[in-house]
């Protein structure tokens, strides 16, 4: 059996179905540097964003705040899955 597998007659599910479900957010912002404050409070918004948007965040969210020429970059990560749909019984 190892033998048609190296032909790929019994191929595995394809990555991109196996791959985790996450959202990726870049932002510029004119300052030079932005405080844990400020990062804190974006990482509770960005929940409440996706919850809006029907995700739960299932994991941790990794902003990484990156300062150039008098501007920080913020980069977000944010891994999420879809909500699952609450059938009302009637």
């Amino acid at each position: 059996m190892a033998f048609l597998n190296m032909f790929g007659k019994d191929k595995e599910e394809p990555t991109a179905t196996k791959a985790d479900d996450r959202l990726a957010l870049v932002l510029s912002y004119q300052r030079s540097e932005i405080d844990e404050r400020k990062l804190k409070e974006f990482r509770g918004r960005l929940i409440e964003l996706c919850d809006d948007f029907g995700y739960d965040v299932v994991g941790h969210i990794e902003v990484i705040p990156q300062s150039r020429e008098r501007t920080t970059i913020i980069n977000a990560s944010i891994p999420v899955r879809l909500k699952e749909q609450v059938k009302e019984q009637i």
